[in-house]
C-alpha cells in the first residue's frame, strides 16, 4: 500500500493559466509624498492558455500541447526578480498570468505593495527551503525565515474573492499578546526573586530576575539590551514568560526567538534580504540556536506549504484512467512545485557570472554545490572576464 501511495504522489502535475494584460497607474494623494502604485490586471483570453507542468530536475516548466517541454525552471525565473522591483513583476505576470483567477472582461485593480508582498513570500519561502538543503547558510536561513514570520498578512480583492498570504500562529500572537507576568501576584517571585521558565531550546529551566521582569512590565526594558523596549519584543516576551500552550512547535518558535534576540540582537526591522538590528551583540550562533532555527524552518515551509495548497485535491482523469492533481490557481501551481522539491536534497542556487541572462537561480542536487554556473555559456563567459581581468592586472 505505501509504494502505491507513494507512487500516486510522485506524477507530475498540470495546470492551465491565461498571461495577463498588464497597466501600471500611477496615484498622487499628498503634495511632497512619494506616489503609490495601483496595477490593472485583466486575463488575455484572446490567446491560447499556457499550460505549465511539473518535472523532476527542472521544477516548473512551460509545456507544449504535446506534452514536451518549451520553457523549464518557472519557479527559478520569478526567483530572479529582484526584491520589490515592480516592473519585473509586472512582466512575470504579463508573460506566466496572475497567481489567482481574476476577471477577462474588465481591469482588477491591486494595490502594487500587496502585489510585491506576495511575490517575496513566495521567494522567502524557496530561499528557505534551499538554504537548510546541503551546507547550512544560517544568516540566510534566518532572514527567510523572519521575513515569513514578522512581515504582515497582506490581503488582495478581486472579482473573484479574497485570498491572503499564511498567517501563522505566532505571527499573530507576536503582534496581538501583551500580558506580563503578574509580579504583583506570583509567589516564586516574592519567595525567590525570580520567575521560572522552562525553555525548550536551552533545554532546562531558565530564571527570568525581579530586575527584568519589573523593567519590561514597566516599559522601561532591560538594561544593557538595546531595544528591549521594542513593541514586538515586549510582545515576545510576554509570550516567553506568560503564554501557555499546549502547541509544542509553538512554544519552540517563541522559545527560539527570545533566546536569539538575546544572544545576538534584538531584530528593529525585517526586510525580504536582510535583518536589522538595534545592536548586534554577536555574529556566531550556538549549537542550540542552530538546531532549534533549523526546526523552525521546517515548521515554517511547512505551514507556508500546506496553507498555499490546501485546495488542491486528487482526481482520476476519464478516458485515461489515470490519477491527476486538480488546482485551482497559477499560486497553488507555485507552492505545488515547491512542495515536490526534495528537502535537503534540491536547492536553487543563483548563478555565479554577474551578466547571467539565462537561469539566474537554478535547481541542483544539494550534493552538487561546487557547480557554480546555471550553463556553459555562463561559464565561458566567466572564464573570458578572469581573462581580461588577469592581462589588465599584469
Amino acid at each position: 500500500m505505501k509504494n502505491s501511495i507513494n507512487s500516486f504522489l510522485v506524477n507530475s502535475f498540470e495546470y492551465e493559466n491565461y498571461p495577463c494584460i498588464c497597466k501600471k497607474e500611477t496615484v498622487y494623494s499628498t503634495p511632497n509624498e512619494e506616489p503609490r502604485y495601483i496595477v490593472k490586471l485583466c486575463r488575455n483570453t484572446s490567446v491560447s492558455p499556457l499550460k505549465f507542468s511539473y518535472s523532476a530536475q527542472s521544477g516548473l516548466n512551460l509545456s507544449g500541447n504535446a506534452g514536451g517541454i518549451i520553457e523549464e525552471n518557472i519557479l527559478g525565473k520569478l526567483l530572479a526578480i529582484p526584491t520589490n522591483d515592480l516592473d519585473a513583476t509586472i512582466k512575470f505576470i504579463e508573460q506566466y498570468g496572475f497567481i489567482k483567477p481574476i476577471s477577462d472582461s474588465e481591469y482588477e485593480s491591486i494595490d502594487s505593495a500587496a502585489l510585491l508582498a506576495f511575490f517575496e513570500r513566495i521567494k522567502s519561502t524557496i530561499r528557505l527551503m534551499s538554504s537548510i538543503a546541503g551546507k547550512k547558510n544560517y544568516t540566510s536561513i534566518f532572514i527567510s525565515l523572519s521575513y515569513l514570520l514578522f512581515s504582515n498578512t497582506v490581503m488582495i480583492d478581486t472579482s473573484k474573492g479574497i485570498f491572503s498570504t499564511v498567517e501563522h500562529s505566532f505571527s499573530s500572537l507576536l503582534k496581538s499578546f501583551t500580558n506580563m507576568p503578574d509580579i504583583q501576584r506570583n509567589q516564586e517571585l516574592f519567595d525567590n526573586g525570580f520567575i521560572s521558565i522552562k525553555d525548550v531550546v536551552k533545554q532546562k529551566q531558565v530564571k527570568i530576575e525581579r530586575d527584568e521582569l519589573i523593567g519590561m512590565v514597566s516599559g522601561n526594558g532591560i538594561a544593557n539590551l538595546p531595544g528591549s523596549t521594542d513593541p514586538l519584543f515586549k510582545n515576545l516576551f510576554a509570550l516567553y514568560t506568560n503564554y501557555h500552550s499546549e502547541d509544542e512547535n509553538l512554544h519552540l518558535i517563541i522559545d527560539f526567538y527570545m533566546n536569539f534576540q538575546r544572544e545576538i540582537g534584538i531584530i528593529k526591522a525585517v526586510e525580504p534580504r536582510k535583518i536589522k538590528y538595534y545592536k548586534k551583540e554577536a555574529v556566531d550562533y550556538s549549537d542550540n540556536l542552530k538546531n532549534a532555527m533549523l526546526k523552525v524552518a521546517e515548521i515554517v515551509i511547512s505551514d507556508e506549504i500546506n496553507g498555499n495548497i490546501i485546495g488542491i485535491h486528487p482526481s482520476y482523469t476519464y478516458g485515461s484512467l489515470s490519477p491527476s492533481w486538480k488546482l485551482s490557481s497559477f499560486l497553488e501551481a507555485l507552492y505545488f512545485s515547491i512542495f515536490y522539491m526534495q528537502p535537503g536534497v534540491e536547492l536553487y542556487k543563483e548563478c555565479e557570472n554577474p551578466g547571467c541572462k539565462r537561469n539566474k537561480y537554478f535547481l541542483i542536487k544539494s550534493t552538487r554545490q561546487d557547480k557554480k554556473y546555471c550553463c556553459p555559456q555562463c561559464a565561458n563567459a566567466a572564464a573570458q572576464r578572469r581573462s581580461r581581468q588577469r592581462k589588465l592586472e599584469n
